[in-house]
Parts: structure tokens; sequence; C-alpha cells
């Protein structure tokens, strides 16, 4: 009898040791979240996404931005990607060309640091020559319509296109996990996402790529999918 009152003691005493570990490591955990971006796996359509083209001071960019049922990240054919080009003219440095989305944050969201990222597909028939960029952007507003630029509160990352990058059989990923915009935690009512091609030289050549998968979670926040917690 005391062997088995002293066994239901160690077993409740073990199961409420679990419980508070896993109760303290969710609260140190980042918060599971959903993908702020809107259509980020373009499926079927590149709406609400608008093509991007470079304007003053920068050189007019020029080229096109389409959907593509292929290549898609994970080859499915309802799905698809944004098939993206720069124009061979101009041959100016910074010129550029692309897709740009912009959605508006809950009320004046508190932004500490942003998770940002998108994966992209270079075609072979680019000239591996580093005369053109693939990047992704983002850009933090105060007001709800990506209207008035938070100063220094944009980020990006990009990829020269050069001898050597990944085959054009292969995705790979531009991100930052922990981007910090000023004087955090700063008020912000949108948010600008743009996946882009930039000419960083005087090129005149024309470049493309497929972008596929473009995320942003705002604080912390982990893909629901990348998260997973077990307690024995």
């Amino acid at each position: 009898m005391m062997f088995q009152l002293a066994s239901r003691r160690a077993g409740r005493a073990r199961f409420v040791s679990a419980l508070l570990t896993a109760l303290l490591l969710a609260l140190a955990a980042p918060a599971f979240a959903q993908n702020l971006v809107q259509n980020p796996d373009f499926n079927a359509t590149l709406v609400p996404w608008t093509q991007y083209l470079s304007s003053a001071p920068d050189p007019a960019g020029a080229g096109t931005a389409t959907w593509v049922a292929s290549p898609d990240i994970v080859g499915n054919a309802a799905s698809g990607s944004a098939a993206i080009t720069i124009a061979a003219s101009p041959a100016a440095p910074n010129a550029a060309s692309g897709i740009g989305e912009c959605f508006a944050f809950a009320g004046g969201t508190l932004v500490s640091t942003i998770n940002y990222g998108a994966s992209f597909r270079l075609p072979s028939t680019n000239a591996p020559d580093g005369g053109a960029n693939a990047t992704i952007e983002i850009r933090l507003f105060s007001d709800n319509a990506c209207t008035n630029f938070i100063s220094g509160a944009g980020g990006s990352q990009g990829q020269d296109i050069v001898a050597g990058i990944p085959s054009d059989t292969t995705w790979y990923l531009l991100s930052d996990n922990n981007f910090q915009p000023p004087n955090v935690p700063l008020s912000a009512g949108s948010a600008q996402v743009r996946a882009y091609l930039r000419k960083t030289g005087a090129s005149a050549n024309a470049y493309g790529m497929n972008v596929d998968h473009v995320f942003l979670f705002l604080n912390g926040a982990t893909p629901v999918r990348l998260q997973d917690f077990h307690v024995e």
C-alpha cells in the first residue's frame, strides 16, 4: 500500500514538473503566427501583387511580371510562381523590375523585429555576369496604405546573378529572420513587400527569375509548421 501511494505521488510530481516545464517553455518561445503576406505562394494568380518598376530618383525600370503555373517551389500544378523579367534597356544602375504588395496592420502595431524572406529560381538563360541582383525588400509605413515611409524602417536581402549560384532547377532562400527597425518598438500602420530584379551596373542584358513563398512575420513570431514541442 505504501509503495502504491509513493508511486502515485511520484507520478503526480513528474506530471506537474512536465506541465510546469511546458508552460515555461511556451511563455519563453515565440508565438505561433500566420504569414502576413497575402497570396504568398502565388496560388493561380498574382493578385493582390502588382507590378513594381523603379522610378525617380532611380532610373525608370522596364520589364514584366506575370503568374505562371510552373515552376512551383513544391511542384504544385494548382499553384505556380511569379515570373519576373528586367529588360535590357535601360542599362543603368538601380533600374528595377518586379512585384510589390502593401498590407495594413491591425491598429497601430508595435514592431520590434521582422522575419521576412522569399524563394527565388534563376533560369539558365541569364548571363552570369553580376549585372543584376535578385532582391527581397520590406518597408514600414506610419499610415495604413503604404504612403508615409518611416525613415530607416526598411531592409533588403539580395543575390547577384553570377557564375556558381544554384542551377535553374534549384530554389534558394533570401531572408532576414531578425530585422530590427530603428527606435524599436515603433508603431507601424502598414508594410510593403517587394521582390524584384535590379541592375547592379550599366548592363545591357535582360534577366529573369521566378519568385515563390514570400513571408513576413512580426516580433519573433514563428510559422506554425516550423515549430513543434513535445513533453513526455
